[in-house]
C-alpha cells in the first residue's frame, strides 16, 4: 500500500499521482497498487519556515505521515521537494519504508553520466543545498539561476500554484532556457509545480529534463512490481564513498 504525503501542493499531488498511474504496469482496475493520499494543503509554508523562521511544518508532516502509517501504508513518499528538508526527521519517526525524491533523482544524475546540472527548484530548497551537496559530493557541479532569474522562477511556481498555468508556464521556460545557456547538460525540475508548467519541455526534449516526480513515481512501481527491496540511498552512498 503505497502513501502520498501530499498537499504541497494539491496540483503537484494529482501530477504525482497520474504519473504513478500511467507508468503502472497494469491492464485492469485491479493490477494496479493500491493508493492512501494524505492531501491536506493546509501544511504550513515549507520554504517561509527555512528562509524566514516561519511555522514549523513538522509537526503537520508528522501528523500526516502517521495516519498514512495507521491506515496500512507500507511505503510511504513526500511529492514535495522542499519537504524533504525534513525527510531524515521523519524517517526517524517510523519504521515505514520511505523513498526520497532527492536519492532518486540523484541516481538518474548518476546513470546518465551528467556533470553540469541546471537546478530548478524553490528558494529553500536551493538555500539548504539538498540537491547541491548531493550532487557535489558525486562529483559533479550544480547551476544555479542566477538571482533575478532565481526570483521569476518563485513567481512562476506560485502561479501555477494558484492555476495561472500560462503564465507560469512562460516564465518557467525562460529560467530553463537560462540554465541550459549557462551550460546545463540536464535540468532537474526540482518543485513538483514545475513538471506541470514545463509540461511541454518535458515532451518535447526530455534528454535535457530531470523531472523529479516522474522519477519519484518510477520509484513508486519499481518498489510495487519488480523490487520491494530497493537500494537507492545504497547505490548512491556506494557512489559517494
Amino acid at each position: 500500500m503505497l502513501g502520498i504525503l501530499g498537499g504541497m501542493g494539491p496540483l503537484a499531488t494529482v501530477d504525482f499521482m497520474q504519473k504513478v498511474v500511467a507508468l503502472s504496469q497494469a491492464a485492469t482496475d485491479q493490477n494496479h497498487m493500491p493508493i492512501l493520499v494524505h492531501n491536506v494543503p493546509q501544511i504550513p509554508d515549507r520554504s517561509a519556515c527555512i528562509l524566514h523562521g516561519g511555522e514549523d511544518p513538522f509537526p503537520a508532516l508528522l501528523k500526516g505521515l502517521k495516519r498514512l502509517e495507521q491506515a496500512g501504508a507500507t511505503c510511504i513518499v513526500i511529492p514535495c521537494n522542499t519537504a524533504h528538508y525534513w525527510f531524515d526527521a521523519l524517517q526517524a519517526e517510523t519504521s515505514v519504508k520511505m523513498i526520497s525524491i532527492i536519492d532518486v533523482v540523484c541516481r538518474e544524475i548518476l546513470q546518465r553520466g551528467i556533470i553540469q546540472t541546471g537546478l530548478m527548484a524553490t528558494n529553500a530548497t536551493v538555500a539548504a543545498g539538498l540537491y547541491k551537496k548531493r550532487i557535489r559530493s558525486m562529483g559533479g557541479r550544480c547551476i544555479n539561476p542566477e538571482a533575478l532569474i532565481q526570483q521569476q522562477l518563485m513567481t512562476s511556481i506560485y502561479d501555477v500554484k494558484a492555476g495561472r498555468l500560462n503564465q507560469g508556464s512562460q516564465g518557467m521556460e525562460e529560467v530553463f532556457n537560462h540554465l541550459v545557456g549557462a551550460g546545463a547538460e540536464a535540468v532537474i525540475l526540482g518543485c513538483t509545480e514545475i513538471p506541470i508548467g514545463l509540461a511541454k519541455i518535458a515532451r518535447e526534449n526530455p534528454e535535457l529534463c530531470i523531472d523529479a516526480t516522474e522519477l519519484l513515481a518510477k520509484a513508486c512501481v519499481d518498489w510495487y512490481y519488480t523490487d520491494h527491496d530497493n537500494h537507492f540511498q545504497g547505490d548512491f552512498e556506494q557512489h559517494a564513498a
